[in-house]
């Protein structure tokens, strides 16, 4: 994934969580600031395997295997956690 591309899934991401911040390309990844919070998302190098993310903060730096698990310890670290998750359901015609 390209970093404008990253730029705006994760920019979506903070509106439907509720959060509000500013989502910055920087380098190969991006930046995100909400309030004095900083983090940045960067892309692992290919000997990183099988990380394939690496979200990073000024206290740690968490690894991601996948888009998924990116978004969800992005989730947790803005503390978006009591949005409540988005169900499908999937039923027969009627």
């Amino acid at each position: 994934m390209n970093p404008p591309a990253l730029r705006a899934l994760i920019a979506d991401s903070l509106t439907l969580w509720g959060v509000t911040g500013r989502v910055d390309i920087a380098d190969a990844g991006v930046r995100i600031t909400t309030g004095d919070l900083v983090l940045h998302v960067a892309p692992a190098l290919p000997e990183e395997a099988p990380v394939r993310w690496w979200l990073i903060s000024k206290a740690r730096r968490r690894p991601a295997a996948s888009m998924l698990g990116l978004l969800r310890s992005l989730r947790y670290a803005l503390n978006a956690t009591s949005a409540e998750p988005a169900r499908a359901r999937v039923a027969a015609p009627s």
